[in-house]
């Protein structure tokens, strides 16, 4: 490291290079560079703490080579605020440059690729993540969707049944163009009851990672509170994208007035976290989170509590005493197994 490289943004910046960076860990979303820098210097925390780590993909350029890309994965430490391991992060650079130099984006060798093979903080995205992530870029970038679209396309339409060869990718190719096709948006409402369960799954997935438009907000409440179990599961994640939205957050706040299941709590902690900056709404997911076994609370109230934006509003609660008996209890013994 010299004394005018510190960081990752300062070496793809020296390289010559443009850069986008996005955090792959709950749902897809973008961070602008002037905010990763300020994460690389630790004046704020990461805002979507994974697991305690950093789920990073960078996509850059080369400005005289603007055709091609290059991306990297990456997965850094976090700490209990959520501030970046910079010695983790020093450690990654001192890979790259040993490999590569100032070299970004020149043709690798079999020795340079091995060195980075063997770099501690890459990561292998899932298809999931990937597909998000190559949709939103082709989208951002008006380019042409993949090969999988035309065929995905005309099954959400309903023109085909053969649900086997649509693909991840085309499912987010299309989630990812949803709010300029609202033709598809209305064929989704239309057809969905239609569609094999196995694409109802992957749709609430990829429609996750992407913006929706409120015509499919509307038909997912609904979907929310008559349909099965399993498929109200999907249409919460299809709503994730929505979380800031008054009517979600008015069906999370319905449904966290009952007793429900780890696995639609463990959906609205990981995916629509934002709702619970409401004080009532997080009151609630409190109780609700008591209510399961201790390995259960465990895991969400530390997944909680590792998120900026809820952190202080649960610490703030605990230390005005504004909590249940019930989630007295589970952070009792989470305190007394955490001394042993």
């Amino acid at each position: 490291m010299t004394d005018k490289i510190a960081t990752i943004g300062e070496f793809l910046a020296a390289g010559n290079t443009e850069f986008q960076v996005f955090d792959l860990g709950r749902r897809l979303s973008q961070i602008s560079v002037e905010t990763f820098a300020a994460i690389e210097h630790q004046q704020q925390p990461h805002p979507f703490p994974l697991a305690h780590h950093a789920h990073l993909a960078i996509l850059f350029r080369h400005k005289s080579s603007p055709q091609q890309d290059y991306l990297w994965f990456l997965k850094f430490p976090l700490d209990e605020r959520g501030l970046l391991n910079v010695a983790a992060r020093d450690q990654y650079l001192e890979y790259v440059v040993s490999a590569l130099g100032q070299q970004l984006t020149d043709a690798l060798t079999k020795e340079q690729e091995e060195q980075l093979k063997h770099n501690p903080y890459l990561f292998t995205p899932s298809e999931t993540q990937r597909a998000a992530l190559h949709a939103h870029i082709s989208t951002q970038r008006q380019a042409a969707p993949s090969q999988y679209f035309d065929t995905t396309f005309d099954y959400l339409m309903g023109k085909h049944d053969d649900w086997q060869h649509i693909g991840v990718q085309g499912l987010h190719d299309c989630a990812a163009r949803l709010m300029n096709l609202p033709e598809l948006a209305t064929a989704i409402t239309e057809h969905y009851t239609n569609y094999a369960p196995t694409v109802q799954r992957y749709l609430a997935e990829a429609l996750e990672q992407h913006s929706i438009p409120a015509k499919l907000r509307d038909f997912y409440l609904n979907e929310l509170t008559e349909a099965n179990e399993t498929r109200a599961l999907y249409a919460l994640r299809a709503l994730a994208s929505m979380s800031n939205d008054k009517r979600v957050q008015k069906a999370v706040m319905t449904l966290l007035k009952q007793p429900i299941d780890a696995n639609i709590l463990t959906v609205v902690g990981a995916r629509l976290w934002p709702t619970l900056q409401n004080e009532e709404l997080l009151r609630l997911y409190l109780e609700r989170i008591a209510e399961l076994q201790q390995t259960w609370f465990q895991a969400l109230f530390e997944d909680a509590v590792s998120l900026p934006e809820l952190r202080p509003l649960v610490l703030r609660k605990i230390a005005q005493n504004d909590i249940s008996i019930e989630v007295k209890q589970q952070l009792l013994k989470l305190k007394t197994q955490q001394a042993s």
